[in-house]
């Protein structure tokens, strides 16, 4: 019932319409026609078009004026390379002071740039001495010794487990 009642209304709405290309003003023009319709589409995009055109062309100019006020641009950025007092290798985009360096020049479309992650965390944890603790009662993962420790630990936790089992099952089986 629904259905039939809305392409009911649906027909009366395409008629009403259809007929407004039909029927004539006191003039004796049509209401609508199709050439009318045309004029005012083709002044509508032409209006957009323009409008289109004068913000990219905004667009580019505040672009230019953008590049002009930086500078020239590097093409090729360019890395250094050296080994630290400690044999590491260091790479950043200065030169070593010292002037032992390597140059590099890197191709932008491979290069992924990110940001750095804050490290200082790892030199601190690093020169901590005692008893392998990070000052929060957590085993540093930096410390050998207490890595080894947490190892054994967990070793000794397993043996009385086991023993434990062995223990049930022998009370188990030998109750049956």
């Amino acid at each position: 019932m629904m259905k039939a009642a809305t392409y009911m209304m649906i027909m009366i709405m395409l008629i009403c319409l259809g007929s407004l290309f039909v029927l004539k003003r006191p003039d004796g023009k049509t209401w609508l026609s199709v050439d009318n319709v045309i004029n005012k589409i083709e002044a509508g995009t032409g209006d957009v078009l323009s409008q289109s055109k004068r913000a990219i062309e905004n667009t580019v100019d505040e672009a230019r004026a953008l590049v002009d006020e930086q500078g020239p641009v590097k093409t090729q950025p360019v890395i250094y390379k050296w080994r630290d007092a400690q044999g590491n290798w260091i790479y950043s985009d200065k030169p070593n002071s010292n002037g032992d360096n390597q140059q590099h020049t890197l191709d932008p479309s491979k290069v992924t740039i990110m940001a750095a992650e804050d490290t200082a965390i790892l030199q601190t944890l690093a020169t901590k001495e005692g008893d392998g603790e990070s000052g929060q009662g957590i085993p540093s993962a930096l410390n050998p010794s207490a890595v080894k420790k947490l190892m054994e630990d967990a070793q000794n936790v397993q043996k009385l487990m086991d023993e434990r089992a062995k223990t049930i099952d022998d009370a188990v089986g030998g109750g049956s």
